[in-house]
Parts: structure tokens; sequence; C-alpha cells
């Protein structure tokens, strides 16, 4: 099952060489790049963050439980898909590709 992980770029090389570790009991995934974007990007926006990356991974859907923290009013407010946990670490060769992102936009 294709899912992805949003994370911070200083984060990406320990993930390439270790894979992603259970931060809090979980790894937590969602189905849909979008989602990962709006859902963390906006975090880690506010946390004086300029850029993000998104790992995408190739996880068996048994290994996953469905996650509680797209609430339904973060859902409303940015539209986010659906939230899975993996109690495991998502290893290296779990891992497809990796997104960055720029979340703050210079003037033209």
């Amino acid at each position: 099952m294709k899912l992805y992980h949003a994370t911070r770029t200083a984060n990406v090389p320990s993930i390439q060489k270790e894979g992603i570790k259970p931060v809090w009991d979980f790894v937590y995934l969602t189905d849909s790049l979008d989602s990962a974007l709006r859902w963390m990007g906006f975090r880690f926006n506010a946390m004086g963050d300029e850029t993000m990356a998104i790992i995408e991974v190739d996880v068996d859907e048994k290994e996953l439980d469905e996650g509680v923290d797209h609430s339904p009013m973060m859902v409303k407010l940015f539209g986010v898909g659906k939230s899975l946990v993996s109690e495991k670490t998502i290893t290296p060769d779990q891992i497809k590709e990796i997104h960055y992102y720029s979340l703050t936009q210079k003037p033209e």
C-alpha cells in the first residue's frame, strides 16, 4: 500500500539509513501526498521551518491501524485524507521516493 510520511528535511539522512522509527508509539502515515503536505506543512511552517520532506513508502496494509490524529475539525479545515499508523519501523527498503517542498514563497 502506497502511503506518505511528512518530516523535517533534517531527518531525511537518518531515515534513509535507519528507516522511519515510531514516535509516540507509532509511525504516522496518510493515504495521499497532498494530505501529508497540508497536515504537516501547516505545523512545520508555524514552527519556523522553511522546507519539509514527504516520504513515500510501501507498507503491508495488514500491519497498519487506523489513526485518530486527523480530527473531524482538521479534516474540514485542511481536507486531509485517511490517517494510518504502524507500530513497526518503516525500513529503508520500504522507502520509494522522497519529495521536498518549500514552505515559504519568495517574491519574484
